[in-house]
């Protein structure tokens, strides 16, 4: 009984679409995407771009598809899609607005700076991607805004690790992740920091020449923080002390 049914089922779908044109069995599936009709309008999308991958709607079909997925908030599966617009369709009036899409898929998958930042990244890569091709866009505030908070948040990212490091007295692991900060994001506020504690670390692996040298370069920047400021300060003067004490000869390690 159950597949008679499914017979009389799939006989009538066939018969619904058998001898529509491809521009016909679009605008069929665009009447369910109007409707909101989301998964009846991803099926028959989807059964276009197989059907009539050669045809002139075949990259409209394959936009809407994207746009199918991306309305139920299936942004994994719709950044698949989009990105088979891209590749697939190059020369597509719907590749800006894909790519576009991009940026919203991966930005909306990007998760907590705490934890794996995988879609960040990808975030990253499609924004840079959209702002090379299209630099006059009409969406390029939208994507620059995103642009700055993906920054900030991977800058984040690197910063928190290398204070976790630094309190477990790992400090060579901690610079090497303040150093991320200071030249991928040197434009985050998290960079000005990051030379400060970069300096307090190879303070306290006894490199007091390069501590000195970076420490006071971050005394000299204007956007510094005055709290941190006030530490670097109290930092130079102990190494100063600690090189008199010396007789002006250089402590172990110095100069490496």
């Amino acid at each position: 009984m159950v597949l008679a049914l499914l017979a009389v089922s799939c006989g009538g779908k066939k018969n619904v679409t058998q001898y529509m044109t491809s521009r016909e069995h679009f605008q069929y599936a665009m009447k369910f995407f109007q409707k909101k009709h989301y998964l009846k309008a991803q099926e028959e999308f989807s059964l276009i771009t197989y059907k009539y991958s050669g045809s002139d709607v075949a990259d409209d079909a394959q936009y809407y598809l994207a746009e199918c997925y991306f309305e139920q908030k299936d942004y994994v599966s719709a950044a698949s899609e989009y990105e088979r617009v891209v590749s697939s369709y190059p020369k597509s009036e719907f590749v800006e607005k894909s790519m576009y899409r991009l940026v919203i898929c991966y930005d909306e998958l990007s998760p907590g700076f705490a934890l794996d930042q995988k879609f960040t990244y990808e975030a990253l890569k499609a924004v840079q991607n959209y702002l090379d091709l299209y630099p006059q866009s009409e969406r390029r505030a939208d994507v620059e805004k995103i642009h700055e908070a993906i920054k900030t948040k991977l800058a984040r990212k690197q910063f928190e690790s290398a204070n976790i490091y630094r309190k477990l007295s790992e400090y060579e692991a901690a610079i090497v992740y303040y150093d991320q900060v200071i030249t991928e994001f040197y434009d985050s506020k998290f960079s000005s920091p990051s030379k400060f504690w970069k300096g307090y670390c190879y303070f306290k692996l006894k490199e007091f020449q390069k501590a000195s040298l970076i420490l006071k370069r971050f005394a000299d920047e204007k956007d510094k923080d005055m709290e941190l400021a006030e530490e670097a300060q109290k930092i130079l003067k102990e190494i100063d002390e600690l090189q008199k004490k010396q007789g002006g000869t250089k402590l172990s390690q110095e100069g490496k």
